[in-house]
Protein backbone atom coordinates (compact mmCIF):
# COMPACT_ATOMS: atom_id res chain seq x y z
CA UNK A 1 0.00 0.00 0.00
CA UNK A 2 1.07 3.34 -1.07
CA UNK A 3 1.79 5.94 1.71
CA UNK A 4 1.18 9.12 2.33
CA UNK A 5 2.14 11.94 5.33
CA UNK A 6 -0.87 12.66 7.32
CA UNK A 7 0.13 16.16 9.22
CA UNK A 8 -1.95 19.38 10.25
CA UNK A 9 -1.87 22.61 9.05
CA UNK A 10 0.55 23.88 11.17
CA UNK A 11 2.96 21.05 10.73
CA UNK A 12 2.43 21.03 7.01
CA UNK A 13 5.47 23.06 5.91
CA UNK A 14 7.78 21.68 8.62
CA UNK A 15 10.99 21.53 7.57
CA UNK A 16 11.38 17.98 8.84
CA UNK A 17 8.58 17.06 7.15
CA UNK A 18 9.47 18.13 4.15
CA UNK A 19 12.80 15.86 4.53
CA UNK A 20 10.98 13.00 5.22
CA UNK A 21 8.74 13.28 2.50
CA UNK A 22 11.74 13.87 -0.42
CA UNK A 23 13.76 10.69 1.68
CA UNK A 24 10.66 8.41 1.23
CA UNK A 25 9.84 9.30 -2.24
CA UNK A 26 13.39 8.80 -3.18
CA UNK A 27 12.92 4.97 -1.17
CA UNK A 28 9.96 4.23 -2.15
CA UNK A 29 10.32 5.17 -5.95
CA UNK A 30 6.72 6.87 -6.41
CA UNK A 31 5.96 10.34 -4.74
CA UNK A 32 5.03 10.57 -1.08
CA UNK A 33 2.66 13.74 -0.61
CA UNK A 34 2.22 15.30 2.57
CA UNK A 35 -1.23 16.30 2.99
CA UNK A 36 -3.88 17.36 5.70
CA UNK A 37 -6.36 15.07 4.94
CA UNK A 38 -6.42 11.54 5.06
CA UNK A 39 -6.64 9.60 1.70
CA UNK A 40 -8.06 5.79 1.15
CA UNK A 41 -6.19 2.94 -0.44
CA UNK A 42 -3.18 5.17 1.37
CA UNK A 43 -0.68 4.15 4.67
CA UNK A 44 -1.47 7.33 6.50
CA UNK A 45 0.90 8.22 8.60
CA UNK A 46 0.12 10.62 11.23
CA UNK A 47 2.87 13.94 11.55
CA UNK A 48 1.67 16.48 14.28
CA UNK A 49 -1.75 15.97 16.42
CA UNK A 50 -0.37 17.56 19.61
CA UNK A 51 -1.17 16.73 22.85
CA UNK A 52 -0.71 20.24 24.72
CA UNK A 53 1.72 20.06 28.22
CA UNK A 54 -1.01 20.23 30.57
CA UNK A 55 -2.87 17.05 29.10
CA UNK A 56 0.45 15.40 29.04
CA UNK A 57 1.05 15.84 32.74
CA UNK A 58 -2.08 14.62 33.96
CA UNK A 59 -1.81 12.05 31.65
CA UNK A 60 1.55 10.96 32.86
CA UNK A 61 0.23 10.70 36.46
CA UNK A 62 -2.52 8.61 36.10
CA UNK A 63 -0.06 6.42 34.03
CA UNK A 64 2.20 6.14 37.04
CA UNK A 65 4.81 7.61 34.57
CA UNK A 66 8.20 9.19 35.95
CA UNK A 67 7.70 12.88 35.06
CA UNK A 68 7.80 16.72 36.46
CA UNK A 69 5.58 17.31 38.95
CA UNK A 70 2.67 20.22 38.13
CA UNK A 71 0.29 22.13 39.66
CA UNK A 72 -2.41 24.64 37.99
CA UNK A 73 -2.57 26.54 41.55
CA UNK A 74 -0.64 29.65 41.79
CA UNK A 75 -0.46 28.55 45.77
CA UNK A 76 0.88 25.49 45.25
CA UNK A 77 3.76 27.36 42.96
CA UNK A 78 4.50 29.60 45.30
CA UNK A 79 4.47 26.90 48.06
CA UNK A 80 7.33 25.34 46.31
CA UNK A 81 9.27 28.86 46.23
CA UNK A 82 9.02 28.96 49.76
CA UNK A 83 10.56 25.75 50.00
CA UNK A 84 13.30 26.30 47.72
CA UNK A 85 12.21 25.28 44.71
CA UNK A 86 12.75 26.41 41.03
CA UNK A 87 9.55 26.94 39.34
CA UNK A 88 8.38 27.19 35.91
CA UNK A 89 5.53 28.68 35.02
CA UNK A 90 4.24 27.88 31.63
CA UNK A 91 2.11 30.51 29.85
CA UNK A 92 1.79 28.28 26.34
CA UNK A 93 0.63 24.90 26.54
CA UNK A 94 1.34 24.06 23.16
CA UNK A 95 4.51 25.58 22.62
CA UNK A 96 8.01 24.18 21.67
CA UNK A 97 11.98 25.39 22.38
CA UNK A 98 11.01 26.56 25.90
CA UNK A 99 8.81 29.17 24.45
CA UNK A 100 6.06 30.76 26.83
CA UNK A 101 8.01 29.87 30.27
CA UNK A 102 8.69 31.82 32.90
CA UNK A 103 11.35 30.57 35.23
CA UNK A 104 10.48 31.84 38.87
CA UNK A 105 13.51 31.24 41.54
CA UNK A 106 12.76 30.94 45.10
CA UNK A 107 13.87 34.60 47.42
CA UNK A 108 12.59 36.73 44.55
CA UNK A 109 9.55 38.62 44.54
CA UNK A 110 7.18 37.85 41.56
CA UNK A 111 4.58 39.49 39.78
CA UNK A 112 0.98 38.82 39.40
CA UNK A 113 1.57 38.45 36.01
CA UNK A 114 4.60 36.16 36.80
CA UNK A 115 2.56 34.04 38.60
CA UNK A 116 -0.59 33.71 36.58
CA UNK A 117 -0.03 30.23 34.22
CA UNK A 118 -2.14 27.61 33.23
CA UNK A 119 0.49 25.46 34.54
CA UNK A 120 3.29 24.94 36.88
CA UNK A 121 6.02 22.52 37.02
CA UNK A 122 8.91 22.09 39.73
CA UNK A 123 12.19 21.67 38.07
CA UNK A 124 13.99 18.31 38.71
CA UNK A 125 17.92 19.09 38.34
CA UNK A 126 19.59 16.91 35.41
CA UNK A 127 22.71 15.67 34.74
CA UNK A 128 21.75 14.89 30.88
CA UNK A 129 18.83 15.26 28.90
CA UNK A 130 17.44 12.74 26.17
CA UNK A 131 15.48 12.94 22.87
CA UNK A 132 14.32 9.40 22.08
CA UNK A 133 12.60 9.27 18.50
CA UNK A 134 9.96 7.07 18.44
CA UNK A 135 7.73 5.93 15.19
CA UNK A 136 4.86 3.68 16.09
CA UNK A 137 6.25 1.51 18.74
CA UNK A 138 9.54 1.38 17.83
CA UNK A 139 12.98 3.51 18.70
CA UNK A 140 14.46 4.40 15.91
CA UNK A 141 17.33 7.16 17.31
CA UNK A 142 18.38 8.78 20.79
CA UNK A 143 20.16 12.40 20.83
CA UNK A 144 21.52 14.27 23.97
CA UNK A 145 21.43 17.49 24.66
CA UNK A 146 24.94 19.04 25.08
CA UNK A 147 26.94 22.13 25.00
CA UNK A 148 27.24 23.56 21.78
CA UNK A 149 31.56 24.47 21.10
CA UNK A 150 32.29 27.97 20.89
CA UNK A 151 28.55 29.24 22.39
CA UNK A 152 29.55 32.59 24.15
CA UNK A 153 26.61 33.63 25.05
CA UNK A 154 25.15 33.06 29.15
CA UNK A 155 24.21 29.35 29.42
CA UNK A 156 21.26 27.81 31.14
CA UNK A 157 21.37 24.75 31.84
CA UNK A 158 17.71 24.61 33.41
CA UNK A 159 16.20 25.27 29.83
CA UNK A 160 18.18 23.26 27.27
CA UNK A 161 17.46 24.71 23.83
CA UNK A 162 19.47 26.19 21.06
CA UNK A 163 18.96 30.21 22.30
CA UNK A 164 21.12 28.94 25.36
CA UNK A 165 23.95 26.81 23.63
CA UNK A 166 22.37 23.55 22.98
CA UNK A 167 22.23 21.27 20.33
CA UNK A 168 21.39 17.71 19.82
CA UNK A 169 24.27 15.33 19.37
CA UNK A 170 23.33 11.94 17.70
CA UNK A 171 26.52 10.10 19.29
CA UNK A 172 25.23 8.56 22.96
CA UNK A 173 27.18 6.84 25.46
CA UNK A 174 26.56 5.50 28.92
CA UNK A 175 22.75 5.29 27.95
CA UNK A 176 21.45 4.72 31.21
CA UNK A 177 19.39 1.71 32.15
CA UNK A 178 15.25 2.01 31.58
CA UNK A 179 15.85 5.25 28.81
CA UNK A 180 13.94 3.33 25.93
CA UNK A 181 11.54 1.68 28.03
CA UNK A 182 9.98 5.23 29.70
CA UNK A 183 10.29 6.59 26.29
CA UNK A 184 8.21 4.42 24.97
CA UNK A 185 5.46 4.27 27.44
CA UNK A 186 5.33 8.17 27.48
CA UNK A 187 4.99 8.39 23.80
CA UNK A 188 1.37 6.79 24.09
CA UNK A 189 0.03 9.95 25.00
CA UNK A 190 -0.05 11.15 21.47
CA UNK A 191 -1.98 9.58 18.17
CA UNK A 192 1.30 10.87 16.40
CA UNK A 193 3.36 8.20 14.48
CA UNK A 194 6.37 9.92 14.68
CA UNK A 195 7.75 11.36 18.68
CA UNK A 196 10.33 13.01 20.27
CA UNK A 197 10.33 11.79 23.82
CA UNK A 198 12.11 14.24 26.06
CA UNK A 199 13.45 12.60 29.10
CA UNK A 200 15.65 14.09 32.04
CA UNK A 201 18.50 12.10 34.04
CA UNK A 202 19.64 13.12 37.39
CA UNK A 203 22.66 11.14 37.78
CA UNK A 204 22.88 11.26 41.77
CA UNK A 205 19.82 9.61 41.91
CA UNK A 206 19.70 7.32 39.03
CA UNK A 207 16.46 8.75 38.29
CA UNK A 208 14.66 8.96 34.69
CA UNK A 209 11.77 11.30 34.40
CA UNK A 210 9.98 12.42 31.16
CA UNK A 211 10.01 16.41 30.36
CA UNK A 212 7.41 15.91 27.29
CA UNK A 213 6.35 14.39 24.07
CA UNK A 214 6.69 16.11 20.96
CA UNK A 215 4.37 14.80 18.16
CA UNK A 216 6.04 17.04 15.33
CA UNK A 217 9.89 16.32 16.04
CA UNK A 218 12.43 18.14 14.36
CA UNK A 219 14.42 14.96 11.85
CA UNK A 220 17.79 16.05 10.80
CA UNK A 221 21.12 13.93 9.41
CA UNK A 222 21.36 10.72 10.41
CA UNK A 223 17.77 10.82 12.37
CA UNK A 224 16.16 11.02 8.63
CA UNK A 225 16.84 7.97 7.31
CA UNK A 226 16.69 6.15 10.45
CA UNK A 227 12.97 7.29 10.36
CA UNK A 228 12.80 6.26 6.51
CA UNK A 229 14.05 2.80 7.24
CA UNK A 230 11.86 2.23 10.36
CA UNK A 231 8.83 2.98 8.14
CA UNK A 232 9.70 0.98 5.13
CA UNK A 233 10.44 -1.81 6.90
Amino acid sequence: MRKRLLCTESTRHSASLKLLAQGLSAKMGYKVFRSTQAKALRENIKYGHSVDKLTQYKWFKEQGLSALEFSQDPVVAAQWLSEGHTVFGRRLLTASCGKGIVVLEPGFAHTAGEMSCPVYTKYKKKKREFRVHIYKDKVVAITEKRKRAGFEGQRDTKIRNLANGYVFCQTVSNEPAGLRELALAAAKVTKSDFKGVDIGYNERNNELFIIEVNSAPGVQGSNINAYIEAICS
